[in-house]
């Protein structure tokens, strides 16, 4: 599938969808490794 379609079908997708509350719900920053274990669900090495 190409990027251009994932975005497309992604747009399309309502508000109340899980993917578009996983994506508000996710932070857009993550500056230490406990950020980065906590959006990944890995353990902070």
């Amino acid at each position: 599938m190409s990027t251009r379609r994932f975005l497309v079908l992604v747009g399309a997708l309502t508000p109340d969808s899980r993917f578009a509350k996983a994506w508000r719900s996710t932070p857009r920053r993550a500056d230490s490794p406990e950020d980065i274990a906590r959006i990944t669900g890995l353990p902070a090495q």
